[in-house]
């Protein structure tokens, strides 16, 4: 079953903001801007694949995603021209299964696949 997810964009002379069902609040800002909160919805859709086909026996204490997205400027729509995931991963068992399971999930990750359509995508890690 198709799971809709909505928000509510509010755009005012004092504030520039948007709320989900809950009612809960997240500015437009200088410092969260839309490509902000673009960059930070891949990295919780990718993670939250990853989590979904990551067999039990892969385990890990912290992971953090690195997104860095570069626009293009030269041209009229000015699109991700870049986009960098660099994962930074602590205590896991097996970094061959884990990088493996990322890229499935980059293939399954659908806000990954719609920047994707307009943007290299690079994926890298460093495990400690």
């Amino acid at each position: 079953m198709a799971r809709e997810r909505r928000i509510k964009a509010t755009f005012t002379d004092g504030r520039s903001y948007f709320e989900n069902l809950l009612g809960r609040q997240f500015d437009f800002t200088a410092a969260t801007g839309p490509y902000e909160y673009l960059l930070g919805a891949l990295s919780g859709c990718l993670f939250s694949t990853f989590k979904d086909i990551a067999p039990k026996e892969l385990t890990w204490k912290k992971s953090e995603i690195e997104v860095c997205g570069v626009k293009r400027e030269d041209e009229e729509v000015q699109t991700l021209k870049k986009t960098s995931l660099h994962f930074v991963v602590s205590g896991c068992n097996d970094e061959k299964l884990y990088r493996k399971c990322v890229t499935k999930a980059s293939e399954l990750c659908s806000i990954f696949n719609t920047i994707k359509c307009v943007s290299e995508m690079e994926i890298t890690y460093t495990f400690i």
